[in-house]
């Protein structure tokens, strides 16, 4: 499992492709395709993320937790 990586100044933590779906339960390959669509996709963006290479992407842990807030939300209004 890949270390989370942080980021000064301040206590922000980010984490890898891998470990970001470990932590929302999606697979790599989701986000990967999410961050292949954009935002215009009408199925949804994905979790904002941070292109810190042309091979590295890692997403802080607040934005994972503020895009599950919102698809948990948007859910609900369909399920309703």
């Amino acid at each position: 499992m890949s270390s989370p990586i942080t980021s000064s100044p301040g206590p922000r933590r980010a984490l890898r492709t891998t470990d970001a779906s470990r932590y929302l339960g999606v697979s790599p390959s989701l986000l990967r395709k999410m961050r292949a669509r954009g935002p215009a996709d009408p199925l949804g963006a994905g979790p904002a993320y941070i292109r810190l290479s042309p091979s590295l992407i890692v997403y802080e842990i607040t934005a994972l937790d503020a895009w599950l807030e919102a698809h948990q939300k948007a859910m609900r209004r369909v399920a309703t």
